[in-house]
């Protein structure tokens, strides 16, 4: 029991302990801990400074536009009076866009066009069978589809098909859902 250094007891003074030997043998986990917050502070610095950088990045540029053609079907007994309207409310939609007006025999010329290798289809339908229609081709960066449920309910017109027009980014010819 000599080996043991002696323990204290209520009367005797603890021994000195220097602070270097406290620093010493807790340094190793505290230096790790330290590390750790300063890899963990610097991730999340760059992570805000590469978010910053995007968005202004993403705010300088151009959004892209997309070209949309609208065609707007008339029923076959529209009147004169209800195309008029029909065709002032697509100007007024898209006043700088220009409306067209596609007559019966306009349309039958453009479905031989689209269907020329397909001489039955062609055979099986009529020129009177073909509606009036407006067309409009508008560019945006989105399409406001809400914009035609107006028209859509207006007397004369029979339906709406709205369909994305192609471009470098993407083929065209998606039919949007409206309205």
């Amino acid at each position: 029991m000599s080996d043991m250094p002696p323990q204290p007891s209520a009367g005797m003074p603890l021994p000195a302990v220097s602070p270097s030997a406290v620093s010493d043998q807790s340094a190793p986990w505290l230096r790790w801990i330290v590390l750790a917050a300063v890899a963990l502070a610097a991730m999340l610095v760059g992570a805000i400074a590469t978010t910053v950088v995007l968005f202004s990045m993403r705010d300088g540029q151009p959004q892209p536009q997309n070209g949309y053609e609208v065609r707007v079907s008339l029923e076959v007994d529209v009147t004169a009076e209800q195309k008029g309207a029909v065709e002032s409310a697509l100007s007024t939609r898209y006043p700088a866009d220009g409306v067209e007006r596609e007559s019966r025999e306009e349309a039958w010329e453009r479905f031989k066009e689209l269907f020329k290798d397909q001489p039955d289809l062609i055979r099986s339908a009529s020129p009177s069978a073909m509606p009036e229609s407006f067309r409009v081709v508008t560019v945006s960066q989105v399409f406001d589809c809400a914009a035609l449920a107006p028209v859509e309910r207006m007397p004369g017109v029979d339906k709406i098909i709205v369909r994305q027009l192609a471009d470098g980014r993407h083929p065209g010819a998606v039919v949007l859902n409206c309205p």
